[in-house]
């Protein structure tokens, strides 16, 4: 599969971000073991891998055996980025450091244990953890956005491939089966951004419930939620599926769903809030008679990872402005215990005026023939 490269100007202007953001933290340097924000910064998809970034110099740390990869996925950066193959990165960044201390950024995801081994390392200077290249990521590029659509695009094939063989009797693991080997089929899909989630009837009470032997029975919901990795960014989609005949209750939860979905999106726009975004979907639900049925937050943010860190449409975290460029799903839904559960899921992309819906799929309850 031929990887994606994205053009020098828009590394050099990823680098460029991060590093005026950097300066308005006053770090001097920043030092990167996170996959994804290495990826973020250099294209290197490989591993291992460590970042070194200063004002002037960026540092790829790798190992001789990744050597070429990383040469060949990180080439667009030409001599704006060195890649060593030291067998001792830290040594050497603490020779680059060498002189007057300074502010030193790390992970901010970093575990406990290696906070403290990174502060025995660089004792000589100040740590801190910093979530500067996240924070950077918030804003996807128009080369980033037309990935994710065409990852969007993907998903619904797969989705829309796997719908005729659906029938009561499978279980769900069988269907989660199918979604897998489509993907698998698709040599511009990566994988699946994450497990999909096949849920029937009452297991939707469980909201990220892992597909298991339940059976599908006939006029029975499904909730289906599915993504892919294509060039490195995530999709993700819910839609609700029925093996027969809808019953009333469900037709009535499903509108409810799609009226707060519908409500949120047509909300959304720059200097919008997350929390205001969250309350206008969970004021709909609950208005509904479904307060207790929507227990998780909104949406989140995507891109690299299918939950890109530190932003989401939720009143858990704090409250943050929306930007054009900004990337979220929106998916909230209600679960009747015992019952079913519908969740309905779309990616949309915040423009200066308000925002694109890039899926594409309808949200009408897909009712599959017996």
């Amino acid at each position: 599969m031929l990887m994606h490269e994205f053009s020098l100007e828009e590394m050099l202007a990823r680098l460029a971000r991060i590093r005026a953001e950097m300066a308005s933290a006053g770090l001097q340097a920043l030092l990167i073991t996170d996959a994804a924000n290495i990826r973020y910064a250099t294209g290197f998809r490989g591993e291992p891998g460590t970042l070194f970034l200063t004002a002037e110099d960026a540092v790829l740390y790798t190992s001789f055996r990744s050597e070429r990869w990383a040469i060949a996925q990180t080439k667009v950066l030409g001599a704006d980025l060195e890649v060593s193959t030291t067998a001792s990165p830290f040594d050497d960044i603490c020779n680059r450091l060498a002189g007057e201390p300074c502010k030193l950024g790390i992970d901010h995801s970093i575990s406990h244990r290696d906070f403290l081994a990174r502060q025995k390392i660089f004792a000589s200077h100040e740590i801190q953890t910093s979530d500067i290249i996240e924070q950077v990521r918030r804003l996807k590029s128009p080369a980033e956005q037309q990935l994710l659509r065409d990852s969007q695009k993907l998903n619904e094939a797969i989705f829309n491939s796997i719908l005729p063989d659906i029938c009561p009797g499978m279980t769900e693991r069988a269907v989660q089966g199918l979604i897998i080997s489509a993907i698998a089929q698709h040599e511009e899909i990566d994988g699946p951004s994450f497990t999909p989630i096949v849920a029937a009837g009452a297991t939707a009470w469980e909201i990220h419930h892992q597909p298991d032997q339940t059976i599908i029975e006939p006029n029975q919901m499904l909730l289906i939620d599915l993504g892919v990795m294509h060039h490195g960014y995530a999709s993700d989609m819910t839609r609700a599926v029925c093996l027969g005949t809808t019953s009333t209750t469900a037709k009535q939860v499903h509108q409810d769903v799609l009226a707060a979905q519908q409500s949120a999106i047509a909300a959304m726009r720059p200097g919008v809030t997350t929390h205001e975004i969250d309350a206008i979907a969970r004021n709909i639900i609950t208005e509904a008679g479904h307060a207790r049925g929507f227990t998780h937050g909104l949406g989140h943010s995507i891109g690299l990872q299918t939950h890109d860190p530190g932003l989401a449409l939720s009143a858990r975290l704090p409250s943050t402005e929306l930007q054009a460029g900004m990337v979220f799903t929106v998916e909230p839904g209600i679960y009747l215990e015992n019952q079913f559960g519908i969740r309905l899921e779309d990616v949309v992309i915040v423009t200066k005026d308000g925002t694109t819906n890039i899926a594409q799929q309808a949200h009408d309850i897909i009712e599959l023939p017996l």
